[in-house]
């Protein structure tokens, strides 16, 4: 903007400067020629100021430059998505989180919030994509290695969920909760005894403040049985019911979690094993 209007006051300033240099090259009577050059200075001087009025009030007026108010937009649109989701308002969230990534479609945060909202709505797929394209913009977010751990749990993907969890944690250690959720995968997935007992351990030293605390400790005795067999994969009888047998039951309770991101804690009530500590609500 500022390089035009140069260049346009140079051209105007360069064009009576020609014009004055022609009569003292071309200009036959001197008295004639000096009136004549008076004459356009005087013009000169007055589209000079009118030029420099006009200058100053285009400077005045004129808007942020293009790339700055682009910037603000995206800032202004992403806030709005957010405050809409941290109010649950999540139709409007995911509204205005669409038309975030169009117009800045680096934004890993705002794929990640999408994710979260398509896991709410347990369309699994559709989080998942979001997930991964925030990974592939950011790829440190440690949480989001955790929400495909938990679809890849839902959709029974053991190796794939267990992968993903150590992934988070590794990541993050403070996702304490991690280690509970490998040890579920191993257990209601894999079948996997030994390695259910080494990471439930590992949750229990890390938060022994946690309330399922205890019930936890003894499910982890009951693996430790030789004589308490799991079912097989495939088998009609639960994982619940084989507990129940064994004398473990593992009660509603209600906690917040920690392994989300600010804002996200919720209390959780629960009813099976499988639904302990899994944070649908985000």
């Amino acid at each position: 903007m500022f390089d035009l209007k140069n260049k346009y006051l140079s051209n105007t300033v360069g064009c009576y400067i020609l014009k004055m240099s022609r009569f003292y090259v071309y200009g036959g009577n001197l008295h004639n020629t000096m009136i004549t050059i008076n004459q356009h200075l005087i013009q000169f001087s007055r589209n000079f100021l009118v030029l420099i009025i006009k200058t100053a009030i285009i400077l005045t007026i004129s808007p942020l430059p293009v790339f700055s108010q682009e910037i603000l937009d995206k800032e202004a649109l992403f806030k709005k998505a957010q405050s809409y989701f941290f109010n649950k308002k999540f139709e409007m969230a995911e509204a205005y989180l669409l038309d975030v990534v169009q117009k800045d479609p680096e934004n890993a945060l705002a794929y990640s919030y999408l994710g979260d909202l398509f896991l709410l709505k347990k369309k699994y797929d559709a989080a998942l994509t979001m997930y991964k394209r925030a990974i592939d913009i950011k790829p440190s977010i440690a949480e989001n290695y955790f929400r495909i751990g938990q679809i890849y749990y839902y959709q029974k993907e053991g190796k794939l969920s267990i992968e993903n969890f150590k992934k988070s944690v590794s990541l993050d250690n403070q996702i304490k909760i991690a280690f509970y959720h490998i040890g579920l995968s191993y257990l209601m997935l894999e079948r996997d005894k030994e390695n259910t007992i080494t990471n439930w351990e590992t949750f229990l030293r890390m938060v022994p403040e946690d309330p399922q605390y205890e019930k936890i400790r003894r499910v982890i005795e009951l693996l430790r049985d030789p004589k308490f067999k799991l079912p097989p994969k495939g088998s009609k009888e639960s994982i619940e019911e084989a507990l129940f047998l064994g004398g473990i039951t593992l009660e509603n309770v209600e906690r917040q979690t920690t392994d989300t991101k600010a804002g996200h804690e919720q209390k959780k009530s629960t009813k099976k094993i499988e639904d302990i500590y899994s944070d649908d609500d985000l």
